[in-house]
């Protein structure tokens, strides 16, 4: 009986494990994947797998990946500061007390009362970092808020912390986004535009994938029905593949602006004077996937191009902070653009899940009159747009369509204390993109955070011959994983040149001596 068992359990066992192979197999041929067939953000995953088999999780050097969180940890100052404010809470609404029944006049003997649990319950110098830190968060809060006509005092700042749990989650939160924690972003935003807006125009969403898919969820069949298929949307080629995939899940017709891999130049430019009937123009700047800036005068023709066609602009600019002093679409057709932004890139915080969409009150006002006849129940676009976050789309479910508290306060913290380390993370990537490209000889000046490469073009390569598929899996047995980037590329592009063996780096998912070891790696076996 036990051998019966034993053999039954082997044999459940032999299922189980050929159905997991069968389930990590993209496609029927020796690899076990096609570039051509398959998307790319599976490709990576199976790549992952062949790296862990033959060098290790430890050692493999994972540049497959837009998740900073992989090569460097998210801003120490910041989580520190939200573990007091959550320690704080816990102080500060119990059984025995809430902070909301606290009356504004007793502001002095409440931080008097935190300065008393902050020093009894940490070490001396820990206590008073902390109590500095909360000191600078509140006052630069007062400020910010002052400046977008939001008179808070530091009672006000310590209520909209502490009301109801709030930096804990402890209560459902506005859909649009905690007041406070929308000033700090619009003000942290209003650094790079020059457009007017403030704390009423941002939209807090769960990430900027969150953003992507309610926009066209609110301006396609489930919503508004702007968007059909068969109609056109102008977008980048190369660009997120995602958006390539949303566009042909709707039926849409995505007409490419070829942009050079290496330059960002756009290459089909004179194309625009014939095109019409364009609905939806996406920007996405920088670009992913090859890290590239557009330079302003390309948004510019743009946007001078929506205005010809008055078409939406969608411009998702979630790496814009790797270049703090670019302009930004927004400030050439304000009107009609929709900006997608988020935490997670710049804060080494992709799994935050903190991302908005900034409408200003000039773009609500056109697109709300532009959309009259196909908004429903009276109200503006900015509405609509917060009731299609959720399930169903009409609003019936927005109270549960919130950024968590923990997540925006945690989001705040970085963007008000963080400034150090990021101008630090900055000058690493920078570090990383000259280490990577002066090894592999490759051109790419006016990027960051990613670069792209056909592996076919590295000077001294000589694999030609070798299908692309191959090469990816032997570098990934090298302990070095590319994500495929075919499928970032229009079909139109594909016609014109092959880009099987095109693929995208992540510089900041290693350290400067990771990523020379990679592209040396990278390199060695090209050449060999």
């Amino acid at each position: 009986m036990a051998a019966q068992s034993h053999y039954a359990c082997g044999k459940i066992a032999f299922i189980i494990d050929s159905f997991h192979q069968k389930l990590m197999k993209l496609y029927d041929n020796k690899w076990g994947f096609s570039i051509e067939n398959n998307n790319p953000f599976k490709i990576f995953r199976l790549l992952q797998d062949v790296a862990k088999e033959h060098v290790g999780a430890g050692a493999m050097i994972d540049l497959s990946r837009g998740d900073p969180g992989y090569g460097f940890a998210p801003g120490i100052r910041g989580r520190e500061f939200l573990s007091f404010l959550l320690f704080l809470d816990t102080k500060l609404n119990n059984n025995g007390r809430r902070f909301v029944e606290t009356k504004k006049e007793r502001e002095g003997k409440i931080l008097e009362e935190i300065a008393g649990f902050a020093r009894s319950n940490y070490v001396p110098a820990v206590a008073e970092r902390y109590l500095e830190d909360l000191s600078e968060f509140i006052q630069r809060s007062v400020q910010i808020c002052g400046e977008q006509g939001l008179a808070m005092s530091p009672y006000d700042v310590l209520y909209e912390i502490f009301k109801y749990s709030t930096v804990s989650g402890g209560t459902y939160h506005d859909p649009q986004g905690e007041k406070l924690v929308r000033a700090i972003v619009a003000w942290w935003h209003k650094k790079t535009i020059e457009t007017n807006f403030n704390y009423e125009d941002i939209i807090f969403t769960s990430g900027a994938s969150h953003a992507i898919g309610t926009i066209f969820k609110l301006l396609g069949q489930e919503g508004m029905q702007y968007l059909n298929p068969g109609d056109k949307v102008l977008i980048f080629s190369p660009a997120y593949s995602p958006y390539n995939d949303i566009l042909d899940h709707l039926g849409l017709e995505a007409v490419s602006l070829a942009m050079d891999p290496v330059t960002g130049e756009i290459t089909n430019a004179e194309m625009l004077k014939g095109l019409k009937k364009i609905k939806l123009v996406i920007v996405i700047d920088p670009n992913n996937p090859t890290g590239v800036s557009v330079s302003e005068e390309n948004l510019k023709m743009l946007a001078d191009f929506a205005v010809e066609q008055d078409a939406v602009v969608v411009t998702d600019e979630v790496y814009s902070s790797f270049f703090p002093e670019k302009k930004t679409m927004i400030d050439f057709c304000p009107e009609r653009t929709l900006r997608i932004q988020a935490r997670s890139k710049i804060e080494r915080s992709t799994g935050l899940r903190f991302g908005d969409v900034l409408i200003t009150k000039e773009g609500n006002e056109y697109l709300t009159k532009k959309f009259k006849d196909l908004l429903t129940g009276g109200v503006d676009f900015k509405t609509s747009f917060i009731f299609a976050k959720g399930p169903s789309g009409a609003g019936e479910l927005q109270h549960t369509t919130f950024v968590p508290g923990p997540v925006q306060y945690l989001g705040a913290a970085h963007i008000l204390l963080g400034s150090d380390e990021r101008s630090e993370y900055r000058g690493v990537v920078k570090k990383n993109h000259e280490i990577f490209n002066g090894i592999l000889g490759l051109k790419n000046k006016n990027n960051l955070y990613y670069v792209m490469f056909d592996m076919d073009e590295i000077e001294g390569a000589n694999k030609q011959d070798i299908p692309a598929e191959e090469k990816l899996c032997e570098l990934a047995k090298r302990g070095v994983i590319y994500i495929p980037a075919n499928l970032f590329f229009s079909a139109e592009d594909r016609k014109v040149k092959s880009r099987l063996n095109s693929v995208r780096a992540s510089l900041v998912n290693a350290s400067p001596e990771k990523i020379k070891e990679a592209a040396q790696i990278t390199l060695d076996y090209l050449t060999e």
